[in-house]
């Protein structure tokens, strides 16, 4: 959550962004770090990108919705961390849309769908590190409609 805190040395600054473009949104989420990275954050934020290109090289047309959350679910249990919010969601003329894409939804992607994918691992009182894309569903693959460096920024 947003809060007065001034930023810190060493904080990461968790961005959610977007746009409307002919009345369809778009969004996006990086997290920076102010001045350096803290040595027992790496380990977070890496598990968290590894996750979400899984994920990237996954979302096709026909796949199932539910696995495609135990992707990140799974992979977060053995590292002792909680997929606290669904995976991702539809992004079109409402910024939150259907379909929902969680470990409960057993529906499946279709192709020319528009969704997000975005993991995150909060700890609260600490810091929260999320990356999320955008996504266009194609019969083979998906194409992100987000191309922002996802690697550690540093400001």
């Amino acid at each position: 959550m947003p809060s007065d805190r001034k930023i810190k040395n060493a904080d990461p600054i968790l961005i959610d962004m977007g746009c409307k473009y002919k009345g369809y949104c778009s969004d996006m989420t990086r997290t920076i770090f102010m001045g350096c990275i803290l040595e027992e954050i790496k380990p977070v934020y890496d598990l968290v990108l590894n996750c979400q290109e899984r994920v990237l090289e996954e979302m096709r047309s026909n796949y199932n919705i539910k696995s495609l959350s135990r992707i990140v679910d799974d992979s977060f249990k053995l590292n002792n961390y909680v997929l606290i919010h669904s995976l991702g969601h539809g992004v079109g003329l409402d910024i939150h849309e259907m379909p929902f894409v969680n470990s409960k939804n057993e529906n499946f992607l279709k192709e020319n769908m528009v969704v997000s994918n975005e993991p995150g691992i909060y700890l609260p009182g600490k810091y929260g590190i999320r990356i999320e894309d955008t996504v266009l569903i194609n019969k083979t693959d998906c194409i992100s409609l987000t191309n922002s460096d996802k690697g550690y920024v540093v400001i």
